[in-house]
């Protein structure tokens, strides 16, 4: 073993790490950022509700004034009431970090107003699954962008 042979190991350990975060990159499933997410979901349109505190109750009707809901599927991983989110364009560039503050099931038999006012349910959505998100947001939410759970 000569003097200058820990040259070659570093640069084998700079080849493995660029080798890593090369294959990280890869297998990153919303783009550019590179970050790898397990729970995703896929926005397909969004809108502000008002509850009415006869619908919903006083509480609850101050707590989602104004508040985003977003329509999608599951599609990956699960997402409760109260998980921290990250709002991800589609180039893969994180526009907001947030938090659920409710998650109801589309049973596609009933519309959103009557799921809200009924207040069922598990508050969980796993893999498959159609859901509304309602986001501790007011605005920013576009169509295309995915929610992933930190």
């Amino acid at each position: 073993m000569g003097l200058f042979d820990f040259l070659g190991k570093g640069k084998e350990k700079a080849e493995a790490q660029a080798a890593a975060a090369a294959q990280l990159a890869q297998s990153a499933p919303v783009g550019a950022s590179g970050i790898r997410f397990g729970s995703q979901y896929g926005i397909s349109t969004s809108f502000v509700i008002a509850p009415k505190p006869l619908d919903v109750g006083v509480k609850r009707s101050k707590e989602l004034q104004n508040k985003i809901v977003v329509t999608g599927t599951v599609k990956g991983g699960e997402f409760s009431k109260g998980d921290a989110v990250a709002l991800v364009g589609p180039d893969g560039v994180v526009k907001a970090l947030t938090k659920l503050l409710d998650v109801i099931k589309d049973d596609g038999a009933n519309d959103f107003n009557t799921l809200l006012s009924a207040n069922m349910g598990k508050k969980e959505a796993g893999l498959g699954v159609d859901a509304y998100l309602i986001l501790d947001m007011s605005d920013g939410v576009n169509s295309g962008d995915i929610v992933a759970k930190l």
